[in-house]
C-alpha cells in the first residue's frame, strides 16, 4: 500500500473519477488532474499515485503526479498571471472571490471532511470535521484581511527628502504542505498568500491530495482568474524539491519534517535565495505544577497528545509533573485516555471512534520501533488490534515512565500517540529538561499561580505558550516555531504580511541637482 507512481494514458475527459463518501451514502466526481491554469490535466508522463484508506486499507482512488517539467510549465503560466491578471485585481474583488470561496467551502464542508478523513484516516465527528470549520472561518478572517496589512509607512528623514515604504506581493509563491491536516495546512497559507496578492503553486502531500483537488472545483466556481491557484500533486523530491530550487519562484512556505524543511532552505538559497518560511518539526514540554487544577491539566494533555493519534507538530509528547501529583497524575491520565479515545470498531466515520490509525504502514513501523524501545517502563492503554480486526494502521496510546532525558523517545519526533511522563522537584530542574530539545515549536504549563505561568513563558524556549491549556490555537494569533522547528510564522496578520515584501522610497523635496554631491 505504498504510493508509487504508474505511467497510464489517458484522454482529458477522463480527468474525475467516481469515489463512494459512505458517511454521506453518496458518491462524488472527484478530480484526478493536476492543476493548472484553471483546468485538470494528466501530468506530462502520464504517472500515477494510488492513494489509499489508512483505517482499512481500501484504494480510495489514483491521480496524476506532477513532473519537474509540469512544475516549469506552471510557474511560467503563474508568473504571467500574475503580472499581467491578479496584480491588477481590485481589492474589493479579491474580497469577493475569498468570501465566495468561503461560501462554497462551507456548502461542502461534509464532502471535504469525508475524503480528509478517508484519505488522512482521521475520526470524521471529531476530527476531520473541525478541520473544515477551521478552514471556513480562516478563508472568512483572511477575506477581510485583504487591504489592511499592505499599508506602508512615511519615514520624516529629512525636510528636503520624503521617505515611504510600500508593501508589496513577491509575486509566485510555492506553498509546500503535508499529510497530518491536509486541507487546513494548505488553507492557513493558500488563503492568507492570497490576500497578500500573490499568485500560488500548490504541492499537496502525495498521501493526502483528495481534498485539495476537490477543492480546485470550487476555486473555479467561485470565480478565480485561471492561473491565480495551481495545485501540482505529486511526489516531495519531485515536485517540492523542483519548487524550492526553481529561479522564478519567489517564496516558498513549507510545513513538514525538520530533515526536509533544512533541504528546502538549502535548495532555495542555492538557487535564487528566495524567501522561505518553514513550520517543522516538534518535541513539546506540558510542565504540570503542584499547585496545578489536577483534572484540567490531565484532560488537556491527553487530547494534547492523542488527538489526530498524536500526529500532531506540536503534540505534547513529553510530559512533567510535580513529584507530589506524580501518582495522581499518572492514574486519572490513563483513566482519561480510556474514557475518552477509542478505535470505534475501526470505523472513523463512527461518532464513537475517536482514535484513528496512523498515515500509513511506514509510519506504523517506525512508531512500533519506537513502542518496542527498552527505554524506561511502558503501558499500552489498551490492546494493538489483530489483523483479523481491521487491515487498518491502528496504535492504541501508548505511555513511557523513568525514561532518561536524553533517549530518543525524549528527544526525536515519533509523531504517533506516544507519550513519556516523567517527575520533577524544582522549578530549574524542569525548566533545563523542558529546553534540552533541537525543537520549540510549542509548549504547555499548568499551574493556578500567575507569576509562574509567566515566568514559564517567558523562560521556554518555544513559539508557542498555553497556560491551563495545550493545542487551543486561534487563527487570529500568530504561529510558528523557535530552534529547529522553524522560520517564521504564519497565521492572523502574520499569514499576510508573510507573503509581503518591503520597497523604501526616497524622493527628493529639493528641485535642481545642486545637492546631489552632497
Amino acid at each position: 500500500m505504498m504510493h508509487l507512481i504508474r505511467t497510464v494514458t489517458e484522454p482529458h475527459e477522463t480527468m474525475f473519477r467516481e469515489v463512494e463518501l459512505p458517511n454521506l451514502r453518496r458518491t462524488i466526481r472527484l478530480p484526478i488532474g493536476i492543476f493548472i491554469n484553471g483546468v485538470f490535466a494528466p501530468s506530462s508522463d502520464g504517472g500515477m499515485i494510488d492513494t489509499y484508506n489508512p483505517s482499512n486499507g481500501e484504494l480510495i482512488a489514483s491521480f496524476y503526479s506532477a513532473t519537474k517539467q509540469d512544475v516549469d510549465a506552471t510557474v511560467e503560466i503563474a508568473r504571467n498571471v500574475y503580472q499581467y491578471t491578479w496584480s491588477m485585481q481590485p481589492l474589493k474583488e479579491r474580497r469577493n472571490l475569498l468570501l465566495k470561496l468561503a461560501e462554497l467551502i462551507e456548502r461542502d464542508k461534509e464532502i471535504l471532511a469525508a475524503l480528509d478523513a478517508m484519505d488522512a484516516g482521521k475520526p470524521y465527528s471529531t476530527n476531520a470535521l473541525s478541520d473544515l470549520e477551521q478552514v471556513i472561518t480562516l478563508t472568512k478572517y483572511y477575506a477581510g484581511a485583504v487591504g489592511k496589512y499592505t499599508n506602508g509607512e512615511v519615514i520624516p528623514i529629512s525636510n528636503d527628502n520624503l521617505c515611504y515604504t510600500l508593501k508589496q506581493p513577491f509575486g509566485v509563491v510555492g506553498l509546500i504542505v503535508p499529510w497530518n491536516y491536509p486541507l487546513a495546512m494548505a488553507c492557513w497559507k493558500m488563503q492568507g498568500a492570497l490576500a497578500a496578492g500573490n499568485v500560488i503553486i500548490i504541492k499537496p502531500s502525495e498521501f493526502t491530495s483528495l481534498s485539495i483537488l476537490y477543492l480546485a472545483q470550487l476555486i473555479v466556481e467561485a470565480g478565480f482568474p485561471k492561473g491565480v491557484v495551481n495545485i501540482l500533486p505529486g511526489l516531495g523530491s519531485v515536485v517540492g524539491e523542483t519548487m524550492a530550487k526553481h529561479m522564478d519562484i519567489d517564496k516558498i512556505s513549507f510545513t513538514g519534517s525538520t530533515p526536509v524543511g533544512c533541504k528546502i532552505m538549502q535548495y532555495s538559497g542555492m538557487s535564487n535565495m528566495k524567501e522561505v518560511c518553514l513550520e517543522c518539526g516538534g518535541k513539546s514540554p506540558a510542565v504540570v505544577f503542584k499547585d496545578a487544577d489536577l483534572e484540567n491539566a490531565v484532560a488537556w494533555t491527553a487530547n494534547g497528545i492523542y488527538y489526530n493519534s498524536g500526529q500532531n507538530c506540536t503534540a505534547n509528547s513529553r510530559i512533567y509533573v510535580h513529584e507530589t501529583l506524580y501518582d495522581r497524575f499518572l492514574t486519572m491520565f490513563k483513566t482519561y485516555t480510556r474514557e475518552h479515545y477509542s478505535f470505534g470498531d475501526f470505523d472513523i466515520f463512527s461518532p464513537d471512534c475517536t482514535l484513528g490509525p496512523v498515515i500509513n504502514e511506514t509510519q506504523y513501523r517506525r512508531i512500533l520501533k519506537y513502542i518496542e524501545s527498552n527505554e524506561g517502563k511502558k503501558e499500552v492503554l489498551f490492546p494493538f488490534p489483530s489483523k483479523a480486526e481491521t487491515k487498518g494502521f491502528f496504535i492504541p496510546p501508548v505511555i513511557f515512565t523513568d525514561v532518561d532525558q536524553n533517549s530518543p523517545l525524549m528527544q526525536e519526533e515519533i509523531f504517533g500517540p506516544v507519550v513519556v511522563i516523567s517527575k520533577f522537584v524544582h522549578y530549574s530542574e524542569v525548566m533545563k529538561m523542558a529546553n534540552n530539545s533541537r525543537y520549540g515549536l510549542a509548549s504547555a504549563v499548568f499551574s493556578e499561580g500567575v507569576r509562574r505561568g509567566h515566568r514559564f513563558a517567558r523562560d521556554i524556549q518555544a513559539g508557542t505558550v498555553w497556560i491551563n491549556t495545550s493545542n487551543n490555537e486561534d487563527i487570529t494569533a500568530p504561529f510558528g516555531g523557535f530552534k529547529m522547528s522553524g522560520i517564521g510564522r504564519e497565521l492572523g496578520r502574520y499569514g499576510v504580511e508573510s507573503y509581503l515584501q518591503t520597497k523604501t522610497v526616497y524622493m527628493s523635496m529639493v528641485p535642481g541637482h545642486e545637492n546631489a554631491m552632497k
